[in-house]
């Protein structure tokens, strides 16, 4: 399958994401306008644990997998990215190997900053690698949050959590998340049966319908009141 190009701005999808919006005006220009779109078809590699950090992510349209691999054992699913997600950062920050592999989980567009771009920015804004320490920060705190929840919090309180978190982004419109049911089960912990159940209860009560590896929210206030 072949790599479609963004129908949304940079800017626009980013203006979603806490940190970025964060940003001076004039650093967030000085990011976009360094940095490059790529269309990455499905499946294909972002990068893969081990590599040399070349620069970071962000997700414009479409969703990225992240593996972590067990020492003896297959690669782990371990979190999904959606449009305005940034990520690649903490190898770059700490001049490490990738700590992850990352592919697209369908036709996919993303905002690429090169290490030699990231260094222009920094010369003119050298306040970015603080920024960057900031965001890595917080999603350290996410991730720990995501932890207590695996543990905690049942199933369905989960799936509705990850289906708001990759349909962040919309405004008004029903949003299409590009992940299978299996990769759902993965992320969440549990059988595919269990996702399946959990899923036509949201189709039957409105939330949701679902196609091929295609799930489109069509009633956030639902997955919302989930988890009130």
């Amino acid at each position: 399958m072949t790599a479609k190009a963004s129908i949304h701005l940079p800017d626009e999808v980013l203006a979603g994401n806490r940190w970025f919006a964060g940003l001076s005006a004039s650093l967030r220009a000085a990011l976009i306008e360094a940095a490059a779109i790529r269309a990455v078809a499905t499946g294909r590699w972002l990068y893969g644990s081990g590599d040399v950090p070349r620069g970071l992510y962000a997700v414009i349209d479409g969703t990225a997998l992240v593996y972590v691999a067990l020492p003896e054992a297959e690669d782990v699913l371990v979190h999904a990215a959606g449009p305005g997600e940034i990520f690649g950062h903490a190898a770059q920050l700490a001049r490490g190997p990738r700590l992850a592999t990352v592919l697209a989980a369908e036709p996919s567009t993303f905002l690429f900053l090169s290490e030699q771009a990231l260094a222009r920015v920094a010369s003119r804004h050298p306040d970015i690698w603080q920024h960057l320490t900031r965001l890595l920060y917080e999603q350290l705190g996410e991730a720990l949050l995501t932890l207590a929840r695996t543990l905690a919090q049942p199933a369905s309180e989960r799936l509705a959590l990850r289906l708001l978190q990759l349909s962040k982004t919309g405004s008004g419109t029903p949003v299409a998340i590009g992940l299978s049911q299996s990769e759902f089960a993965e992320l969440l912990g549990v059988s595919r049966k269990t996702v399946n159940r959990l899923l036509q209860a949201l189709v039957r009560e409105g939330a949701i319908e679902l196609h091929y590896r295609r799930i489109v929210v069509r009633d956030a206030s639902i997955l919302r009141a989930m988890l009130d």
